[in-house]
């Protein structure tokens, strides 16, 4: 039987339930007379911390002739964090098409460069950042990609603008950036944050 002021979309209380790890069934048939959920704590990007994030950022460049250039941003399997890019930027040193890949893999293959930490309380960065000139041969499944279109030679082209195109990369998932053609220098940096996965997190 139905109760006044009862929730009637199963996803809110669920959310609620993940979101605070409650245990058991529904944390609230109803609003207020049980619980009054308000969610909306972030202030800046100074209180990212306080949230238990870690904010890094890393430059790279890779350049070698007869090959197609790309850079690899990897969450490894088992790393039991989450990390959100909130930038990359990009580079060419000529005309080119630099493509953003989403990829899942679970082959742990990559040489190791770790992203410099923005906050000196934070911990040592979990994700790899990998630039290669063997992008076209990745051994993974290709999801989606987008493109940035023609670049003009050493012209800085931004992939994500706002808060809303952030990019979420669980363990096992990985973004590469790659040139469309060979002989073509990639230059950029990739800004993110981290932080361990909740128990009502983890896939």
């Amino acid at each position: 039987m139905a109760v006044y002021n009862e929730i009637g979309i199963g996803r809110w209380n669920r959310f609620i339930q993940k979101l605070t790890d409650i245990k058991g069934g529904p944390p609230a048939r109803q609003l207020s007379s049980e619980i009054q959920v308000v969610h909306g704590l972030f202030h800046g990007a100074e209180n990212r911390y306080l949230e238990s994030w870690d904010r890094f950022g890393i430059k790279f460049s890779i350049g070698v002739a007869t090959q197609r250039s790309a850079v690899r941003f990897r969450n490894p399997l088992g790393s039991n964090v989450v990390a959100v890019i909130e930038k990359i930027n990009v580079s060419v040193s000529s005309l080119n098409t630099v493509d953003l890949q989403s990829v899942a893999t679970s082959i742990d293959n990559d040489t190791t460069a770790t992203g410099n930490r923005l906050d000196l309380r934070n911990r040592p960065s979990s994700i790899i950042v990998v630039s290669t000139n063997a992008g076209g041969s990745a051994p993974v499944d290709l999801n989606a990609n987008g493109s940035t279109g023609l670049l003009a030679a050493n012209n800085p082209y931004d992939f994500l603008i706002s808060h809303n195109q952030e990019l979420a990369v669980l363990p096992g998932y990985c973004y590469q950036l790659i040139g469309s053609t060979v002989n073509i220098t990639i230059t950029g940096s990739f800004l993110w944050r981290e932080r361990f996965l909740e128990p009502a997190e983890r896939i």
